[in-house]
């Protein structure tokens, strides 16, 4: 009893009490660890490698050092383009130790988006791993600016030449705390993280050390039930807020220990986990199905697991995914990099993301006419228990929204005089609906991003690719279900110009040459004309009902079929093999 009551305080701590003053940030809670009782315990475990927190602490030390050689200070910005490897958390932790901010790269970007997330936060230096090279060369001499740059080589790549060595300068650094640690407050920035929106590329949403600590007492607490001993396995990217704050986060929170790998592994998934003695993981829906997809085996429950936490675990497999693997306990959350939302389900609740919190609210939405409902007065209405509304979550003092780089995209997540003038809320986008005790349960997305393979896709940045197209006349990009999948899958609908035919190669080279593999429409619908509302806007709604049957639709149809990568014509026997899930997706 003692136990959950000190981790409820804990978890309100962080939601609801955090001191914006305070100096406890995740660098300076590490540094605590590493000097104090969990020096010798150990912090990171990647493949063959083990480190004590004692042990990280050096290595984060001396980066901390390097970049204070190369004149980095408290508020400038470095921009980290690495794959998972500890090389990655000794940038960010050495980087948050001086109050440095870290712009953590999705290294799915290539081109253009790889580009502009790089440049937009105007970074002070460049820290490229060997492993992404490739991509980075490519679009090196289109960023247009002039700053430091350095290559963190990967024993597991080929070197990159082209760049100056940073291992140089932490091989001649100090491995000595700094004295900035201390000095850096809850509410300042941490990081940038990328989110795609509808502006067409990533957006830098602002992380401050409040919301990775918020994670760190509250996940830790009620989700992962966190201790000292725990070892928490994750395989998610660290450049997402799921891998760096929620399970990174929790683990230096509770002085844990984190199992890292390079990339999610069905086949190594469970040998990993049993190898290094697991207690727990982080997910996403996806990832769990592809772990259900796995043939069966006599120890599939032969782990020492006791608790997941993530998010879009779907329900239809939620408790065939507890009881095939013997996991005790499922805490699936619900929250985004830039809200100021979120919940939890601490009480094990099948297809629940936890109750709803004060400050948050389910209001009505119109899909159609894409557009909150409101009363005679011009304000919101509640959804009833049961009706499905868009979540939305009050900003104020204690829940702010920071919001992104860009000004113009921070104002069109602000929803404003709601249920009276002159208040203000956070519009996540996404459609929920709560039963009579509160318990919230996941719908879908709203608005112009789906999720897919763990990524959101916005279909404006797929739409203005695939209009670059040169047979393409206008595209229309919209989220379709895929039987059971988890997530919605591309699909395009497309107008050729006059005379040209639908060429299924150029096609996908184009495609593959400008877009990232999860943004890549996996349907294709070549109509005669696109249909659009009374103010111009691209109908979707009906184009996604309809969906890929060609049984329902006359217009030629056309899949990325997954053993070729080419796009095929869909035959009804085709379609049916990906409706019943006989194609790996």
């Amino acid at each position: 009893m003692f136990d959950r009551i000190y981790r409820f305080y804990r978890a309100g701590k962080g939601l609801l009490f955090a001191n914006p003053a305070s100096n406890e940030t995740i660098a300076y809670q590490f540094e605590q660890h590493a000097g104090g009782e969990n020096a010798g315990r150990p912090f990171l475990i990647y493949r063959d490698k083990r480190f004590s927190y004692a042990e990280a602490n050096k290595h984060v030390n001396r980066h901390a050092s390097a970049f204070k050689g190369l004149g980095l200070k408290k508020g400038d910005v470095v921009a980290l383009v690495m794959e998972n490897r500890p090389e990655f958390l000794w940038h960010y932790l050495g980087a948050a130790k001086l109050g440095v901010i870290v712009s953590l790269v999705n290294t799915h970007n290539t081109g253009k988006p790889l580009a502009h997330s790089i440049r937009i936060c105007d970074p002070k230096l460049i820290i490229v791993g060997s492993e992404v090279a490739e991509s980075f060369e490519q679009i090196r001499g289109e960023l247009g600016i002039d700053v430091p740059t350095y290559v963190d080589t990967d024993a597991e790549s080929a070197p990159y030449p082209a760049l100056p060595p940073f291992s140089q300068l932490v091989r001649e650094a100090s491995d000595a705390n700094p004295p900035e640690t201390s000095h850096n407050r809850l509410d300042e920035q941490l990081a940038y993280i990328y989110t795609s929106g509808t502006t067409g590329l990533p957006k830098a949403a602002r992380v401050r050390n409040q919301k990775v600590f918020a994670y760190g007492q509250a996940v830790g607490a009620l989700g992962f039930e966190a201790r000292n001993t725990d070892v928490i396995y994750n395989c998610l990217p660290l450049y997402h807020m799921n891998g760096i704050g929620v399970c990174t986060g929790s683990v230096i929170t509770w002085g844990a220990c984190m199992v890292l790998a390079r990339k999610f592994s069905a086949s190594r998934f469970w040998e990993d986990c049993r190898k290094h003695e697991c207690t727990g993981f982080i997910y996403i829906g996806e990832l769990c199905r592809y772990l259900m997809n796995t043939p069966a085996k006599d120890n599939d429950a032969d782990n020492k697991v006791r608790v997941v936490v993530g998010n879009g675990l779907r329900p239809d497999i939620w408790e065939q995914f507890q009881k095939r693997f013997g996991i005790e306990r499922v805490a699936e959350f619900y929250g985004s990099t830039e809200g100021n939302i979120g919940t939890i389900n601490f009480d094990n609740t099948p297809g629940s993301v936890g109750r709803l919190l004060f400050g948050g609210s389910l209001v009505r939405f119109d899909a159609e006419k894409e557009d909150f409902i409101r009363d005679a007065k011009g304000f919101c209405l509640k959804c009833k228990a049961g009706e499905p509304g868009v979540l939305i979550g009050q900003i104020s003092n204690r829940a702010r929204f920071d919001g992104y780089q860009d000004q113009d995209a921070t104002n069109k997540k602000i929803l404003r005089d709601v249920f009276k003038k002159g208040d203000a809320y956070f519009n996540t986008g996404d459609l929920l609906r709560m039963d009579g005790s509160r318990r919230l349960f996941f719908v879908d997305r709203m608005g112009d991003t789906f999720r897919w393979k763990g990524e959101n896709v916005s279909t404006f940045e797929v739409q203005e690719q695939l209009s670059s197209w040169l047979p393409a006349k206008e595209a229309n990009v919209y989220g379709v279900q895929v039987g059971a999948t988890e997530g919605k899958a591309g699909m395009a609908s497309v107008v050729l110009e006059e005379g040209q035919q639908f060429d299924p190669g150029t096609f996908k080279t184009h495609v593959d040459s400008s877009l990232p593999p999860y943004a890549r429409p996996l349907f294709v619908r070549v109509r005669r004309e696109m249909d659009t509302t009374a103010t111009l806007k691209l109908k979707k709604q009906e184009l996604k009902s309809e969906g890929f049957d060609p049984r329902k639709v006359e217009d030629p149809l056309y899949f990325r079929h997954p053993d070729t990568g080419n796009y095929v014509e869909m035959t009804e026997e085709l379609y049916d093999d990906v409706i019943q899930g006989k194609l790996r997706l």
